[in-house]
């Protein structure tokens, strides 16, 4: 198990999170499950997420859906950080203010420098709410932990 595993295991069921990322706190998500490539996420939803409509925002989901699939990439432990440089999302039901859902997050396609990767979001019955799949690129930017 490489230290980006381990590091998010540091924070599974935790309330707060363990490292300075307001986004996170912002979209009340907590890690439920990590492995190397994988990662699962709850997220509840407030009534700053929805649209005028009342329903989760597109928006806020693909964020969501975002974080997934990059904190996925960042469990491979690789030395510099990826950066989304496309993303498909396929919206197929709705959430409202106090739904709790569940993400996942995986890597399909570890290559080199492109990361191909995938992200779900379910109802707590299991329903697929929203799907995407994204490439992420290598940076030069170092990770520093």
């Amino acid at each position: 198990m490489n230290e980006r595993v381990t590091f998010y295991k540091k924070q599974i069921e935790k309330g707060e999170w363990l490292f300075d990322y307001p986004l996170m706190k912002w979209l009340n998500a907590r890690i439920i499950e990590v492995e190397e490539g994988f990662l699962k996420m709850e997220f509840k939803v407030e009534s700053y997420m929805l649209n005028p409509i009342g329903i989760l925002h597109g928006g806020i989901a693909s964020t969501m859906l975002d974080e997934l699939m990059g904190a996925a990439g960042f469990t491979l432990g690789r030395p510099v950080g990826y950066a989304t440089i496309n993303m498909n999302v396929d919206f197929l039901a709705s959430a409202k203010a106090g739904d709790v859902i569940v993400g996942e997050g995986r890597v399909a396609r570890p290559g080199k420098t492109v990361l191909h990767t995938e992200a779900k979001l379910f109802a707590a019955d299991g329903k697929l709410l929203s799907k995407a799949t994204s490439n992420l690129i290598a940076t030069a930017i170092p990770i520093k932990m």
